[in-house]
């Protein structure tokens, strides 16, 4: 690097904020951060949001089509991945998050393809205002951060013109080409009467396309934030790991559009990937897309229907990717577990098949045994008879009939619920609320979760805050016959017992409605 280059940068850091306090600074005493109250040298990553929510996750085209970002933060953990919703953190406010790993990335949008990203650790306290002009400030850590840590995003966004913009799209290839269709009237009009195969390949050609416009301003892009990297690095503004992540951020980024636009062949594409993984560069959700980028040009399985619509056959294409001979082991044992996703999301059915070909393939006993927890199914083995089975968190298991003589003299509205459910998760933040609204009624509302996994129920209940006594999980629902008779063949679903333990309401109002405290005051008052 130059000298004048070197001395323009260094300026730089004078003139920027830092947005980095310890804890002993000043900043702290503001009464902005006054409520932040939690636990040090917790094993958790704890967040709190403070000051007016503003939410501009919003995607706004030509044609009038407009489309809203799901979740407002999300925390991406190795191989798992953390969504919270705006509305959920404008209620709460906080979140707490035990990581699998010693770090984490956490992702703030502001706006529908622009986010800041953030490498936090095990044990971080962070506070964090829905303004992003306002600083984050660290209040418990046991890392030793360095002074622009959480300053990188906004350097390199005041180095590198719309930085942001070009990550956002990249990062989101279906949504960006949803954007062509929808800015452009004919094309929004032509697409409208594509049908089956034909919609599925207008979409991934538009998906090529953005990567071609992408790929001259990304590699301009990645050797620009690598100087202002090395910059930082070299005056210890920034620490190795945090360097180390976005390095490999930028360089995986443009991997992937390198991929998705054919620039080199299959072969030599593979040897990239495989040597990105064997240097134990920053593997995470970036390496992650660009695995699943290299299977969306090599191994392209038949378009098949599905429910309303079309598209690839994700089985087929577990398969091709198990029987490739272009990735080493370890990199295709790794692409085999986030195809193994792909398969859980549309034939959640057949994800046990599949479980047990990457079982007797894959080498890695890590990716192995979390497939195991994530897919498959419980075994029942219990022996009291009864028409449903319910299992603890503590993994204990109870009859229906067992659980609601425990209850007796007590009203249960019960919410059948899974993970996987999103209205059963918007509805669930007014099924909290019933609990603080008749706690001293003699009601009690009972969580009972349709998820197949115990892992996947155990974490969507601490995350939901309802992992206390009244959060089971059914036990072979199809072979329930409280299930059949019932009829609980969709979810969300809610049912009331009575005091004496009698089903009084077996489809009862939502906990949204407000026909649903009609029905209870009438319930608690008898």
């Amino acid at each position: 690097m130059n000298c004048s280059l070197m001395f323009l940068l260094m300026s730089l850091f004078v003139d920027v904020t830092f947005s980095f306090f310890f804890e002993n600074t000043n900043q702290l005493e503001n009464p902005l951060f006054s409520s932040f109250n939690v636990k040090q040298n917790s094993e958790n990553i704890h967040l709190e949001m403070i000051d007016k929510p503003f939410y501009n996750n919003v995607l706004k085209t030509k044609t009038g089509k407009i489309a809203y970002g799901s979740s407002y933060i999300e925390i991406y953990d190795n191989l798992e991945k953390e969504e919270y919703l705006f509305s959920d953190l404008k209620d709460k406010k906080n979140i707490s998050y035990y990581p699998q790993s010693e770090s984490v990335i956490m992702r703030r949008y502001t706006g529908f393809f622009e986010f800041q990203e953030f490498l936090v650790h095990k044990g971080d306290s962070v506070i964090m205002s829905f303004d992003i002009k306002k600083p984050i400030v660290i209040k418990y850590s046991r890392f030793k951060y360095a002074p622009q840590d959480f300053n990188v995003e906004n350097i390199l966004n005041d180095n590198c013109f719309n930085i942001h913009t070009y990550v956002g799209k990249a990062t989101n290839l279906r949504m960006s080409s949803f954007k062509y269709f929808f800015d452009d009237p004919k094309e929004s009009a032509a697409q409208l009467k594509r049908s089956g195969s034909d919609k599925v390949k207008a979409i991934e050609q538009l998906e090529v396309k953005v990567c071609k416009d992408l790929l001259p301003s990304t590699t301009s892009l990645q050797k620009k934030t690598q100087v202002i990297l090395d910059s930082l690095l070299f005056s210890k503004q920034i620490s190795q790991p945090v360097y180390d992540f976005y390095k490999n951020k930028y360089a995986n980024i443009l991997l992937k559009l390198e991929i998705m636009t054919e620039s080199k062949d299959s072969i030599a594409m593979a040897r990239q990937i495989n040597n990105v993984f064997d240097d134990k560069a920053y593997v995470d959700e970036y390496f992650n897309q660009c695995l699943e980028s290299f299977q969306k040009v090599n191994y392209q399985p038949k378009i098949i229907p599905y429910e309303q619509s079309n598209i690839r056959d994700h089985r087929e294409g577990f398969i091709l990717v198990k029987n490739s001979k272009l990735l080493n082991s370890k990199v295709k044992d790794r692409l085999l577990f986030l195809s193994l996703g792909q398969v859980d999301i549309c034939f959640r059915d057949e994800v046990e098949t599949y479980l047990k070909i990457f079982v007797e393939n894959a080498s890695d006993s890590f990716l192995v045994k979390k497939a195991n927890l994530r897919y498959q199914k419980d075994v029942t083995p219990a022996t009291t008879p009864s028409n449903l089975h319910l299992l603890a968190l503590d993994q204990t298991q109870v009859t229906i009939e067992e659980f609601v003589a425990g209850k007796k003299g007590k009203i249960l509205y019960i919410d059948f619920w899974a993970s996987w459910c999103g209205p059963c998760i918007q509805e669930m933040k007014y099924s909290r609320s019933l609990i603080d609204q008749y706690a001293d009624k003699g009601l009690e509302v009972v969580f009972l979760s349709m998820d197949d996994s115990f892992q996947k129920w155990e974490k969507a209940a601490i995350k939901q805050s309802i992992n206390k006594g009244n959060c089971l999980k059914v036990l072979d629902s199809k072979g329930s016959s409280f299930i059949q008779e019932y009829k609980i063949t969709t979810i969300p679903r809610y049912m009331i017992i009575d005091k004496d333990g009698k089903v009084v309401n077996a489809n009862a109002p939502r906990p949204s409605d407000p026909k649903v405290k009609q029905v209870l005051d009438r319930l608690v008052e008898k």
